[in-house]
């Protein structure tokens, strides 16, 4: 039986962040506005926060935003949630930095620009924020509106990852199994994976399979190698699912299957 290689992802993380992890003045005012919004009252969040962002409240510029990045209770109209961002990610709310930097690397009521959309993915990273720490690594190994580097690219996939992103602990993974611009370690990679995997993330879900099933830093485990497989299928993954029917095929045929890592990252 061959198995399909393991996964590896490099994508930079594209979904805005809707609520700011920044709130100061106006914090009973502001929440008032969040709550709003869960409830559906979209035009009633949007007439608290215009009054303050009126006065230069950041995370209420950065609320606006988001309304207009989804069209509640306003027009949708990227234009105008740039606009928005910009006066929030100016006064360093990270989150701010994070969605204009993706308007900016989609070309999404601005023009495109890649070095922009890295300059406030940079500052959103540097804040700590994880995606944007994620996203960060991937312009650099990409050499995307910066100058390709793969040693950042590693620097900032460890922050990101550290700070719990699944997305950069799976690319981590991939990294340290292959020895891509780091010293190959099978069980750092391994650790990645799970950490990733326990958070529901299809690709390393996937990519724990093909380690238990072809033994690779961990005994070999048809167990649980079926019981990654079918996580990550379960989740729409079309390698995990061929994996999987492939392995619960040859267990019903009583037959030793035969695993073929290829491997790559790139």
């Amino acid at each position: 039986m061959k198995n399909k290689p393991l996964s590896h992802l490099k994508a930079l993380t594209l979904g805005f962040v809707l609520f700011a992890t920044s709130i100061s003045a106006f914090a009973d005012e502001i929440l008032e506005g969040w709550n709003a919004y869960y409830r559906g009252n979209y035009s009633h969040a949007m007439e608290i926060w215009e009054k303050l962002a009126e006065k230069g409240n950041a995370e209420a510029q950065f609320a606006i935003g988001t309304l207009y990045t989804e069209g509640l209770g306003v027009e949708l109209s990227f234009n105008d949630a740039a606009q928005w961002f910009k006066l929030a990610a100016e006064k360093d709310v990270a989150d701010a930095q994070f969605n204009l930097a993706i308007l900016y690397s989609q070309g999404l009521g601005v023009p495109q620009d890649e070095k922009l959309a890295a300059h406030w993915y940079q500052l959103a990273a540097e804040q700590g924020l994880a995606e944007a720490q994620n996203n960060v690594g991937v312009l650099y190994f990409s050499g995307l509106g910066v100058a390709k580097d793969v040693d950042t690219a590693i620097h900032w996939f460890a922050e990101a990852a550290h700070n719990g992103n699944a997305q950069a602990q799976t690319t981590l993974g991939a990294m340290f199994l292959n020895g891509m611009g780091i010293e190959q370690d099978y069980f750092t990679a391994f650790e990645w994976f799970d950490k990733a995997a326990h958070q529901g993330f299809a690709e390393a879900q996937y990519n724990l399979g093909i380690m238990y099933s072809e033994g690779i830093a961990v005994s070999k485990n048809e167990k649980k190698a079926i019981k990654w497989f079918r996580k990550a299928s379960s989740q729409g993954h079309h390698d995990a699912e061929d994996n999987l029917s492939q392995l619960l095929d040859s267990q019903e045929k009583g037959t030793s299957p035969h695993f073929s890592r290829r491997s790559k990252y790139g």
